[in-house]
This record gives C-alpha cells, structure tokens and sequence, in this order.
C-alpha cells in the first residue's frame, strides 16, 4: 500500500513577513521583559501573544479581538514554523487578549517598554 500525502494550506499572505520584522527587533523579549506574568499562567508568553495579535491587526487592518482565534487557528501550522512555537487553543480567547490589552494600557508597562524600544539600537540601520 503506498504512503499516504497529507497536504496542509494555510493563507500566509504578509504575515510571515510580520512576524520576521518583530522578531528581528526582538519585540518578543522586550515585552515580556516588562509585562509581569502570573506564577499560575500557561500557554504562550505575553511577547508572543502581542507579537501574533500585532501581526493580525496589521495584517488585517482590523482591531476586534474577537476574531483572533480563528484568525490564528486557520494560520496555526504556519505560524508554528516561523515563530517556533506550541499554540493552545486558548492562547487568544478574548479574555486573554482582554488582560494583555489591560497591562499594555498602565502607563509603567507602557513606559518601560517605549524606552526599551527607543534606547534599543534599530535593526534597519546600517
């Protein structure tokens, strides 16, 4: 009996490239730098979880997090690849986004991480 092909398509339109652009400038790591996470939270890191609704945001030009999920679900192979990481199922219920959203709104967070990224030497100059 002869092999059997699994073929899997996923729509990855700019979103890889997205996704390269922040990990280039580290953005992952600087958020989570300074976004505190609970002793008892599981699943992707805040960096991820804002790097990949960012990605959705631009890539869409559409704010609602109420479609994140699916978005991510039908994308959920590629973006694997890329960022080298385990998706959960839960990793963007509007909850979850709800509670980054909330940290990214108090002016400490917001502050650290805009100084971060300023002081931060940009990868695009040469």
């Amino acid at each position: 009996m002869a092999d059997q092909l699994t073929v899997t398509t996923e729509r990855i339109d700019d979103v890889v490239l997205l996704l390269h652009m922040m990990m280039q400038m580290g953005l992952p790591e600087v958020l989570n730098k300074h976004l505190p996470r609970h002793w008892k939270q599981e699943g992707l890191d805040w960096g991820w979880v804002i790097v990949i609704w960012l990605s959705y945001i631009l890539s869409e030009g559409d704010h609602r997090k109420v479609v994140v999920r699916d978005w991510v679900k039908q994308r959920s192979t590629m973006i694997a690849q890329v960022c080298g990481l385990t998706l959960r199922e839960t990793d963007f219920t509007d909850d979850r986004l709800g509670i980054v959203l909330s940290k990214l709104s108090q002016p400490e967070y917001w502050q650290q991480i805009e100084g971060t990224l300023i002081v931060k030497p940009s990868v695009f100059i040469s």
